[in-house]
């Protein structure tokens, strides 16, 4: 008998992540995503024989570097991540969850899925490789972490500009780490404000309705030495 192994991946997994070279040269996540594309390729199979051979040989032949198609979750915050750098060269590292990885550059691209009924929203990603995937033994030097809300936002709100129950809206957010500063941006202020609380209620954001539109409020999550997050809500004003 010998002793049976379990793979530690079993025991261990922690799931793996796509991330993208920053300004700062630190990889963070590109954004939430449901694979991470394939790395490397199966050599091609060149077969050997000459006339009275029985038997063919193989040697392998070259390999290829396929471009990479990701998919993901199609909502205005993955797509806007996307628009900015979309027919561009960028750095990536597919990390592992022992962070180890797979370093590699590639020109992005980005396509939407057909909708299906009673189906999620969703995309893919293509990165066509401008290298050769190249193997990291750590990356924990490389990689940057990443400020998350912890708190559920709404996509879409509405609210009326005549002043009432439903002419603000005020959302208690937290984050990861808790001790982030959350920066509100209103697309247009004269349809609706965004504000954060001060002090205890730093965290604290208050939407309010100003005269009848739409508005995208923008929320960075931010803290020194981390990524940065945005979140997004359309405010309707009626």
């Amino acid at each position: 008998m010998i002793n049976s192994i379990e793979d530690r991946a079993l025991s261990e997994h922690r799931g793996s992540a796509l991330l993208m070279k920053k300004a700062n040269g630190k990889y963070s996540i590109l954004l939430p995503v449901e694979g991470t594309g394939e790395n490397g390729s199966t050599p091609a199979q060149l077969d050997k024989t000459a006339i009275g051979n029985l038997q063919a040989t193989s040697e392998e032949g070259r390999t290829e570097n396929p471009q990479k198609t990701i998919p993901f979750f199609a909502h205005r915050d993955n797509i806007n991540v996307l628009e900015e750098i979309k027919g561009e060269v960028h750095d990536f590292i597919r990390l592992l969850p022992d962070f180890t990885g797979f370093k590699y550059s590639g020109k992005v691209n980005y396509m939407l899925n057909n909708t299906d009924v009673g189906s999620l929203e969703q995309g893919q990603i293509t990165i066509t490789p401008t290298t050769k995937d190249e193997y990291i033994d750590d990356c924990f030097s490389l990689v940057e972490d990443t400020v998350v809300f912890t708190t559920g936002i709404d996509e879409v709100i509405e609210l009326t500009a005549a002043a009432g129950t439903n002419h603000t809206k005020v959302y208690n957010l937290s984050t990861d780490p808790s001790d982030a500063t959350i920066t509100p941006l209103s697309s247009a202020t004269g349809v609706a404000t965004a504000a954060m609380g001060s002090s205890a209620t730093a965290h604290q954001l208050t939407i309010t309705a100003v005269a009848a539109g739409s508005a995208v409020v923008t929320l960075t999550a931010s803290k020194s030495n981390y990524a940065s997050f945005k979140r997004t809500i359309l405010v309707i004003v009626k």
